[in-house]
């Protein structure tokens, strides 16, 4: 899981600084959004996974976090919508 952040928040990274030269494109945007969310999910259903029971109860925090990982696939755009946005490009 941390390879996996670390990668991602690279990514990350150099998008912000596609941002502030006014470099980034419709199709990056996209891919950082697909791939962040994606990896969020999967990261959260790891934890999930590592916290056992405890990890569906909701007065834990995992319980939150894993509930919002999944609606960040969907607002601003949904995984398949970006997938689409970044197969226009190809």
């Amino acid at each position: 899981m941390h390879t996996e952040i670390a990668y991602g928040r690279a990514f990350y990274d150099d998008c912000v600084a596609r941002v502030l030269r006014g470099e980034l494109d419709n199709s990056r945007s996209a891919m950082a959004k697909l791939w962040l969310t994606e990896l969020e999910g999967r990261v959260m259903d790891r934890c999930v996974q590592l916290h056992g029971g405890a990890g569906y109860m909701d007065e834990y925090p995992i319980s939150k976090l894993y509930t919002a990982a999944r609606i960040h696939r969907i607002y601003g755009g949904t995984s398949e919508i970006m997938k689409y946005t970044i197969a226009r490009t190809l």
